[in-house]
């Protein structure tokens, strides 16, 4: 009884799986009549690798090929498809939709034909393939009723009705059709950029050759000389390059290449990228149309479809040997510094940095000996940065002799400075300009054999040879532990203080003392106090200290017009030690400027812009005492006041 059971369930499971068999076949045996257009095109659209396009509606057959992902369009000529433009295509006909149907077999009994529908020499025919197997469609007249069109279906048994939109998707502009942008070659894979620029008519045997690779990371021209290119210009170039579009296709069977300077052309544009290059051939300036701005013929060297380009971005190809080259040919920024040495016009100096991190500047001369002082990092970190960022304004000679370089005053340089690095390499800059030229400044390095054309005064001006502009700008700081205990600002013309404060009683601060002060002189009493703790200069101006006062060009002396005491608290060992400090000033000159010296330090210098400010409150604002006023020459004399006029009576008014 079991066996009997078993087996009746097999019989069941195979005329269920001969039925699903069944099914299956009658559903691929092409009974297209049974299934909607969209399910019909479906499959065939997905794995389609070939559209076709003709009929009367278009002047020339269409045929667009895919290899890949890529679609291109073999025929009215080879070029890459516009991928968004196939796409919308094959979307439109993946979902399209008919208004209705009917069958062919139906006409004959309406005393109808193909023809009635335009069906028989159809507008358009679309042929979809993939390998040996493809689908047609035939697109017919408009309808009377609705914007519809008839189409015959794949199986030509039915006539669908479906919305006229869709088969003006069909009907795209060629140029639309086409891929606009030019090279295919991405950005990120150019390894060379080539160029092959026509020098005259005459041929091509002085044609200009320009040729970049990239190396290391670096952009590096291997022709016509060796050096770096700047980075970023070259990028910049490349993708304006990858962007440039088509303006026009050339059509027409008389295009004589020789008329449109194919032939011998202005220019040859190659971008090299992962074993593959592609070459755009740019001719003469299209002069057949008005347009905004000039277009030239070009073609690419491996298709023969003519085209044209804006010219813009070819003719700023041009000066690319100078354009696209690496300016800043000082760059060090990766590599820590230490030493500098600077020299010329017979005086040389050396900045050396300790192995604390800090600087020093030892200056030497014929008659001197090294003598070193602390320097200012801070001068010296924007000298570094100025010598790092050093850049060309031109390229004046690639390969100078020693002619070239005696007539540009290299035998006599006006500046030579030697960088010495922490490993153990150096590089050498010289800076010079002929002795008749007050206009040019020249450079070259020891990394190549160019000269450089560089800034004239900023460059100069960088590279100081007084030793008293690395000095470092704080002359003098007190301990944290350090109290002044008295400050006083004389007037030096008659020996008499401005102000004179002095910390008296025991637990007195110069907070009570400043307090009863008006808000302006307490500021500026409490910027003076700061300037004792820490003395900072704007600039040194001597080295040595004159007790008569400054004295300027043309043998004009800036007497000392003011003295700032201090007196100092040094806490020590046994006792406490006290030390007397005084700078002196001269009489404010401008704005910004206003001189003073330390005869403890042996040395005069320019003020900073916080204490010239602080002087010129408290001397301005500030009741001067009566000696001072008549020791002060310049003072104006007291004026008795002008008494009040006798007030008019008041005019009757008039009637």
């Amino acid at each position: 009884m079991r066996f009997k059971f078993t087996a009746f369930l097999l019989i069941l499971n195979l005329l269920t799986f001969g039925f699903i068999l069944y099914l299956g076949k009658e559903s691929g045996s092409g009974n297209w009549g049974d299934q909607g257009l969209a399910e019909q095109l479906d499959g065939k659209l997905i794995e389609a690798d070939q559209i076709t396009l003709l009929g009367k509606d278009l002047a020339e057959q269409r045929i667009l090929v895919r290899e890949g992902t890529s679609w291109s369009l073999t025929e009215p000529m080879n070029w890459p498809a516009n991928y968004f433009a196939v796409n919308r295509i094959l979307n439109q006909l993946q979902f399209i939709e008919e208004e209705a149907s009917f069958s062919i077999d139906e006409l004959a009994d309406t005393g109808q034909s193909l023809a009635d529908y335009g069906l028989e020499d159809p507008a358009l025919r679309l042929t979809i393939s993939e390998d040996d197997n493809s689908v047609s469609l035939c697109v017919g007249t408009v309808t009377d009723i609705g914007n519809n069109v008839y189409l015959l279906g794949p199986e030509k048994k039915r006539i669908y009705v479906i919305d006229r939109r869709v088969i003006d998707g069909l009907l795209l502009d060629l140029n639309d059709l086409r891929k606009r942008e030019i090279f295919e070659i991405p950005v990120f894979e150019v390894q060379e950029l080539s160029l092959q620029i026509r020098a005259s008519n005459s041929g091509t045997t002085n044609d200009l050759k320009v040729r970049l690779a990239k190396s290391k990371g670096k952009w590096i021209f291997e022709t016509p000389l060796s050096a770096e290119a700047d980075p970023a210009l070259v990028s910049n170039t490349i993708n304006t390059l990858a962007a440039v579009k088509v303006g026009r296709f050339v059509s027409g069977q008389a295009i004589d290449p020789v008329a449109l300077g194919l032939d011998n052309p202005f220019m040859r544009v190659t971008l090299h990228g992962n074993k593959r290059r592609q070459t755009l051939i740019i001719g003469n300036l299209d002069n057949t149309r008005k347009q905004d701005a000039p277009f030239y013929y070009a073609k690419l060297e491996s298709n023969p479809a003519i085209l044209t380009v804006e010219a813009r971005p070819f003719d700023e190809l041009i000066q690319a040997q100078e354009a696209l080259r690496e300016r800043n040919f000082m760059d060090f920024a990766d590599v820590p510094l230490d030493s500098i040495h600077i020299s010329g016009e017979g005086a040389q100096l050396r900045l050396q940095k300790l192995e604390n991190g800090r600087w020093q500047v030892l200056e030497s001369s014929d008659d001197k000996e090294l003598q070193p002082r602390r320097a200012d990092n801070t001068v010296i970190e924007q000298l570094i940065t100025d010598l790092a960022a050093l850049r060309a304004d031109e390229f004046a000679v690639d390969a100078p002799d020693n002619v070239d370089l005696e007539r540009l005053g290299f035998n006599d340089p006006r500046r030579v400075v030697e960088l010495f690095f922490d490993d153990d390499t150096s590089t050498r800059l010289e800076i010079a300009h002929p002795d008749d030229d007050d206009a040019t400044l020249y450079a070259r390095t020891d990394r190549a054999e160019f000269v450089y054309e560089v800034e004239r005064r900023p460059t100069l001006n960088r590279l100081p040879l007084s030793p008293l502009h690395y000095r470092n700008r704080l002359l003098e700081s007190l301990p944290e532990a350090a109290s002044v205990q008295r400050i006083a600002l004389i007037d030096s013309t008659c020996g008499v203080p401005i102000f004179d404060y002095q910390l008296e009683r025991d637990g007195e601060t110069w907070e009570i003392i400043f307090d009863a002060l008006n808000e302006t002189e307490r500021s500026a009493s409490k910027t003076l106090l700061a300037v004792i703790r820490n003395f900072s200069v704007s600039a040194y101006l001597n080295e040595s200290f004159s007790p008569a006062g400054y004295l300027l060009e043309g043998d004009r002396m800036l007497p000392w017009q003011y003295r700032l005491e201090a007196t100092i608290l040094l806490p020590g060992s046994e006792k406490n030690k006290i030390r007397e400090t005084a700078y002196v000033f001269t009489k404010r000159l401008s704005g910004t400027k206003q001189f003073g010296g330390s005869a403890t330090h042996g040395t005069m210098f320019s003020i900073q812009q916080s204490t010239i400010d602080a002087l010129y409150t408290l001397t301005d604002t500030m009741e001067r005492p009566p000696e001072a006023i008549k020791a002060d020459p310049q003072a104006p004399e007291a004026v008795e006041p002008v008494p009040e006029p006798a007030k008019i009576p008041a005019a009757e008014p008039i009637n």
